[in-house]
C-alpha cells in the first residue's frame, strides 16, 4: 500500500498565505490614525515636498505628515484625521502641490513579497502616489522595494487598492503623497502591509500544478488522530489533527523546505515560509485520508541526522489562530458604515421593521458593496438598534404640574434627563459574526445561525461606563456699553467673556476666545445670543467655524452677512450642534467692511450670551462603538456564542474555507433510545456503518465514562451590576441565569466543573417602576457601597433578544436633545433574555442557561423551561449520563475507504448495539484504535 503526503504551493489556487504569528501587520496605527495629530506637520517649499520632508524630518514608526506651502506652490491643508477615524489627504488648485503622510516600516524580510493595501473611503480625481524608500535617498525618485508605485484614483475609485512589492531592506519608509489640480480630498480608512499570498510558486516535476510529494521514512506510517468531540469535557471541541512526526532531510525534502536548517542558506526565490499556512493532503492507495494544512514545528539534528518535525491540522483550528489576536477594534473600518446621528429620530426609527416607513436608523453615508448591514446604496439599516434599557439607575418619576398633556414631563410618569439614560446602541450578533468570518476570509453554513433564534440577538455597544452627557449650563454676558469691542476688516473672534462658570469639559479659552475640544468626539450644544450695534453704515460678515489643532479651518457651520447703520441693533441667535475632537476648536467670528463699523455690547437682559452643554453623543461613529467593545477579542465573541448554544463546528468537505455550524443535538442526536435494537435495517434507524466484522473482539477495553458529579452552566459574573448583585444576595448565592446540573443517581461520581459563556454576562430584566409593569427593561447599572447612588459602569458584553416595538398604557418623557424637541412617548423597543413577553403559550425560549424567577411584576405568567441548558445541553447530558452508556476502546481493521467515507455525525453498529465514535487513532497498514461511546 502507498502512503503519500502531498504539499501544495503556499499560494495555491486561492488559498491565502495567512501568517499565524502575531506580528503579521507591519503598519503602525493602521486604522485609527491616532498618532497622526501628535505630529505638527512639516511645511515644505521644495519642488519635491515628500523628499524634503523625509530628509529633514526623518520617519519614525508612527505617522508623520507634510504639505506644500509657500514658495512657487499653493498652500495645501495639512493631512488630518476625521471624526470617523479616516485619514484625509488634501490637494490644492495647483497640480504640483501635494500633501501626505509617512512612517518607517520595520521588521521586513529582504526579497520577500509584501502586499500594501489601502482602503479608500472617498476618492478624488487625480492620483494617490504610493512611495517608499529604504532610507538611502540620493535623488528625487523615491521607491518602495525598488519600485515606483503609482495608483490613479478617479472619482469612483473607492474600495481596497492593493499593490505588491519585494522588500529591499529590513526597514523601508511608507509614504503616501496626494496631489490634484482641483483641490480634491482623499479619505483613507485603513493602510496595511502584510506578507503577500503571491509568493513565488514552487514548481517541481512531481505533479503538474506545483504540488510536491514529500519523502517519508521507510515504512513509516503517519499517525492520524480523528476526533469529533471530547465527551469528557463539553466545553472543548477537539478537531481532527495528527500527532507530530518527522520527515527525513532527503534531497527532495530539502528542496521543498529550502534547506531551512541551514542558517547560512541564500534565498533562491522560492523560500519556504514556516509562518504561512501550507495546504496538504494525506493519501493512502489514492484515497484522501486528511485534507488540511501542515505546520513545521521544528528541525532536529541528532548525531548528524536531520529531520523536519511537522504535524497536520484542520481548518477550524486555523480560524481560531487567525482570530485569537484580533479584536473588534480591527473591525473599525467595517463599523464606519454604521455612522449616524444620535438623535430622537434615529432612535425611534430603529424600533421600526420593514415595510414600515423610515424603518431603521438613517446612515451618514449609503452602504457600499458587500455590506452585511443591507444592500448597496441603502441609506437605512436594521443591524443597529436602540432598545429601552435602564443604563444609569437614575430614571425617576416626574414631579410636575403637567397632569396629562403637552411636551413637558407628565407628573408621576418616567422622565429621562438625557437620551443616554435609556438609549445606547446594540448591534446584531449575526452582523458581527458575518463580518468576523468575512474579514478572516472564511464562510459558514448554518440552519441555526440563520434562524430567528439567532438573527434576533443583539450585543450591547455601551460607549462608556459614565453617563455620556455630563451637562454644563450657564449664561455668560459681556460688559455693558456700546464700545466694549469694535471690529475691523479681518475676521476676529467674539470678545472675552466677563462672567462665566464653565467647567473644564466645556473647554472655553477666554484669552483665545474659543471653545477647545478636551477629548475626542465631544458633542456641543451652544445656544448663542449675540447682540451687534452698528457704528457706521457697512456690511458685517459673521461665521462659526471649526479648526484643527494646527489652526486650519476644517468645517464652516454657519456663514452670513448683514448690513448696519449707525445706532441700529442686529441679533445673531440660534442653536449650534457640533462634534469636535481633542484640540479642535469652535470659533464665533465677525468682521465689518469698514474699521470700527460695528460693536458687540451688553445691555441688560438683551446682551450677548452663551448657554452650553457638552456630551459625547452627537454622532455615533467607530470611536464610540469601539470605546468599550474595541478590546473584545473576535475569537472570544465566537467562542462565547459556541458555548451558549453548544454549537459544533464541522469542516465542509466540499469547501475547506467553509465551516458548518449547528447545535450539537441537531447534528448528533438522531435516534430514539429503545434498548436493544431488533430492526435489522440500518438505514431505517439512521445507522450508516456496521463494523461488527472489523473489530478485534480479543482486545476490548470497556469502562464507564469519567463523569463529573456537578456541572454549572453560567455567564460571567458582572459583580458591579447592581441588579445582578441584589438577585444573587436574595437567592442565597444563586446566579441570575445559571443552571447547576447535578447527577443524583450515580452516587460514586465526584468533582465539579463550570461551563462559562465568556465573555458575556447575564442581564436582569425588571419593570422600571411597579406602577408601569409593561415597561419591562434590562437593568445595567451599578451603585455605591451604601446603595444610595446609581450610575452607569463598564459592563461586560450583554446579548439580548429583540422582542420588538411595544406600547405602554401610559407614556414616558424624552427630553429635547441634539436638535430635536421633547415629547411624551408611549412606544419603546423591548430587548430581554426571553423570546417573547406575555406569551400565550409555553413556547417562550429563555437565553439564560437555567430558569430564574423573574422580578415581579414582570408580565410573564410562568418561568420558561426552554432555556439554553434544556434546549442545547440536556440531550447531550441525558445521553452521556445514562446508566447504560459506556466507553469502549477496540482495535478495528479500518482501511483507506473507511476513513475517506466516515462522518462523525453518523452512528456505528457493532453486534446489534449502537455506538458513537469519539476518536480514531488511525495508522495506515495497521489496526486502528477506536474509542466508542455506547448509546443503546
Amino acid at each position: 500500500m502507498s502512503v503519500q503526503l502531498i504539499l501544495f504551493p503556499q499560494n495555491y489556487n486561492g488559498y491565502t498565505a495567512t501568517t499565524v504569528v502575531p506580528n503579521n501587520q507591519f503598519v503602525a496605527d493602521k486604522t485609527q490614525f491616532l498618532t497622526l495629530l501628535n505630529h505638527s506637520g512639516y511645511d515644505s517649499t521644495a519642488n519635491d515636498p515628500a523628499l524634503d520632508a523625509i530628509n529633514n524630518d526623518p520617519a519614525i514608526s508612527s505617522w508623520k505628515r507634510f504639505r506644500s506651502t509657500g514658495g512657487a506652490f499653493a498652500s495645501v491643508t495639512m493631512p488630518t484625521r476625521s471624526n470617523a477615524n479616516r485619514l484625509e489627504l488634501f490637494s490644492s488648485a495647483v497640480s504640483t502641490s501635494s500633501s501626505g503622510v509617512y512612517q518607517k516600516i520595520i521588521g521586513l524580510t529582504p526579497n520577500v513579497v509584501y502586499d500594501l493595501s489601502i482602503t479608500i473611503t472617498q476618492a478624488g480625481a487625480g492620483g494617490l502616489l504610493v512611495i517608499g524608500t529604504g532610507g538611502n535617498i540620493t535623488g528625487s525618485t523615491l521607491t518602495l522595494g525598488g519600485q515606483v508605485l503609482f495608483t490613479v484614483l478617479g472619482t469612483s475609485a473607492t474600495g481596497i487598492q492593493t499593490v505588491s512589492f519585494t522588500a529591499d531592506a529590513t526597514d523601508e519608509i511608507l509614504l503616501l503623497s496626494y496631489q490634484n489640480g482641483n483641490g480634491r480630498t482623499v479619505h483613507i480608512g485603513k493602510i496595511s502591509i502584510t506578507e503577500s499570498a503571491q509568493q513565488p510558486t514552487q514548481i517541481y516535476a512531481d505533479l503538474d500544478d506545483g504540488q510536491v510529494i514529500c519523502d517519508l521514512y521507510e515504512e513509516e506510517d503517519i499517525p492520524l488522530s480523528l476526533s469529533v468531540d471530547d465527551f469528557k469535557n463539553v466545553a472543548e471541541k477537539v478537531q481532527s489533527y495528527s500527532k507530530d512526526f518527522n520527515l527525513p532531510a532527503t534531497k527532495r525534502n530539502n528542496k521543498i523546505f529550502n534547506h531551512l536548517f541551514d542558517v547560512t542558506r541564500t534565498d533562491n526565490g522560492i523560500n519556504f515560509n514556516p509562518y504561512v499556512k501550507t495546504k496538504c493532503v494525506l493519501k493512502q492507495d489514492g484515497y484522501t485520508l486528511f485534507d488540511g494544512f501542515l505546520r513545521l514545528i521544528d528541525i532536529s539534528n541528532k548525531e548528524g541526522e536531520i529531520s523536519y518535525n511537522v504535524n497536520l491540522y484542520d481548518e477550524v483550528i486555523a480560524l481560531a489562530d487567525i482570530l485569537k489576536n484580533r479584536t473588534f477594534q480591527d473591525l473599525s473600518s467595517t463599523f464606519a458604515e454604521l455612522e449616524h446621528d444620535y438623535n430622537k429620530s434615529n432612535i425611534k426609527n430603529s424600533w421600526n421593521e420593514p415595510p414600515t416607513a423610515n424603518a431603521g436608523i438613517l446612515l451618514t453615508t449609503p452602504l457600499g458593496a458587500n455590506s452585511f448591514a443591507g444592500s448597496q446604496g441603502d441609506t437605512r439599516t436594521q443591524v443597529i438598534k436602540y432598545p429601552f434599557v435602564d443604563w444609569t439607575g437614575g430614571i425617576s418619576l416626574a414631579i410636575s404640574t403637567n397632569l396629562g398633556s403637552g411636551t413637558g414631563p407628565i407628573n408621576n410618569r418616567p422622565e429621562l434627563e438625557k437620551l443616554e439614560d435609556a438609549f445606547r446602541p446594540y448591534i446584531n450578533c449575526k452582523y458581527l459574526l458575518d463580518n468576523i468570518f468575512f474579514n478572516a476570509d472564511f464562510t459558514y453554513s448554518s440552519v441555526f445561525l440563520n434562524s430567528d433564534r439567532f438573527t434576533k440577538l443583539f450585543m450591547d455597544f455601551n460607549f462608556t461606563g459614565e453617563t455620556p452627557s455630563e451637562t454644563m449650563i450657564g449664561k455668560y454676558g459681556f460688559q455693558a456699553g456700546i464700545t466694549t469691542i469694535t471690529s475691523n476688516t479681518t475676521y476676529q473672534n467674539i470678545a472675552p467673556l466677563n462672567s462665566n462658570n464653565f467647567t473644564n469639559q466645556v473647554g472655553w479659552n477666554n484669552t483665545q476666545k474659543k471653545f477647545i475640544g478636551q477629548s475626542d468626539n465631544v458633542g456641543y450644544r451652544i445656544d448663542y445670543y449675540i447682540h451687534f450695534r452698528g457704528l457706521a453704515t457697512n456690511n458685517v460678515d459673521h461665521r462659526i467655524i471649526r479648526k484643527d489643532g494646527g489652526g486650519n479651518i476644517i468645517q464652516t457651520y454657519y456663514s452670513n452677512t448683514f448690513s448696519t447703520t449707525s445706532g441700529n441693533s442686529v441679533l445673531w441667535n440660534n442653536t449650534l450642534y457640533a462634534t469636535i475632537n481633542t484640540n479642535e476648536t469652535i470659533e464665533f467670528q465677525f468682521r465689518s467692511s469698514t474699521n470700527n463699523g460695528v460693536s458687540l455690547f451688553q445691555n441688560g437682559a438683551n446682551g450677548t450670551s452663551f448657554h452650553v452643554s457638552v456630551g459625547l453623543t452627537t454622532v455615533i461613529n467607530t470611536t464610540l462603538l469601539n470605546s468599550r467593545r474595541g478590546e473584545l477579542g473576535q475569537w472570544d465573541f465566537i467562542s462565547g456564542i459556541l458555548t451558549m448554544f453548544n454549537l459544533v463546528t464541522i469542516k465542509d468537505p466540499d469547501n475547506p474555507k467553509n465551516i458548518k455550524i449547528e447545535p450539537y443535538s441537531d447534528v448528533f442526536i438522531k435516534h430514539s433510545k429503545s434498548g436493544v435494537l431488533t430492526d435489522l435495517t440500518l438505514a431505517s434507524r439512521g445507522i450508516k456503518y456496521d463494523w461488527t466484522d472489523k473489530v478485534d473482539v480479543t482486545q476490548i477495553d470497556l469502562k464507564p465514562l469519567e463523569l463529573i458529579k456537578q456541572t454549572t452552566f453560567k455567564y460571567e459574573e458582572d459583580d458591579d451590576d447592581y441588579a445582578f448583585r441584589i438577585y444573587k444576595g436574595g437567592t442565597g448565592g444563586k446566579l441570575y441565569g445559571e443552571e447547576v446540573f447535578v447527577e443524583q443517581n450515580m452516587t460514586l461520581l465526584q468533582g465539579e466543573e463550570e461551563i462559562v459563556a465568556t465573555p458575556f454576562a447575564a442581564t436582569v430584566i425588571k419593570p422600571l417602576f411597579d406602577r408601569y409593569p409593561n415597561l419591562l427593561a434590562p437593568a445595567i447599572y451599578t451603585s455605591n457601597d451604601e446603595q444610595t447612588e446609581f450610575e452607569g459602569f463598564d459592563n461586560l458584553p450583554r446579548i439580548l433578544f429583540n422582542n420588538g416595538k411595544k406600547s405602554l398604557n401610559a407614556s414616558y418623557y424624552i427630553p429635547a436633545q441634539n436638535g430635536y424637541s421633547s415629547e411624551n412617548q408611549s412606544d419603546f423597543l423591548q430587548f430581554s433574555h426571553l423570546s417573547e413577553i406575555n406569551p400565550t403559550t409555553s413556547t417562550t425560549e429563555d437565553y439564560n442557561f437555567g430558569a430564574s424567577q423573574l422580578i415581579q411584576p414582570a408580565g410573564v405568567p410562568f418561568v420558561p423551561s426552554d432555556n439554553l441548558f434544556n434546549l442545547y445541553y440536556a440531550p447531550y447530558y441525558n445521553e452521556l449520563y445514562d446508566s447504560n452508556t459506556r466507553v469502549m476502546t477496540l482495535k478495528v481493521n479500518l482501511n483507506p475507504v473507511d476513513i475517506n467515507t466516515f462522518n462523525f455525525d453518523e452512528t456505528v453498529m457493532i453486534q446489534n448495539r449502537v455506538y458513537r465514535v469519539n476518536k480514531i487513532e488511525y495508522k495506515p497498514n495497521d489496526l486502528s484504535t477506536v474509542e466508542f461511546i455506547l448509546i443503546t
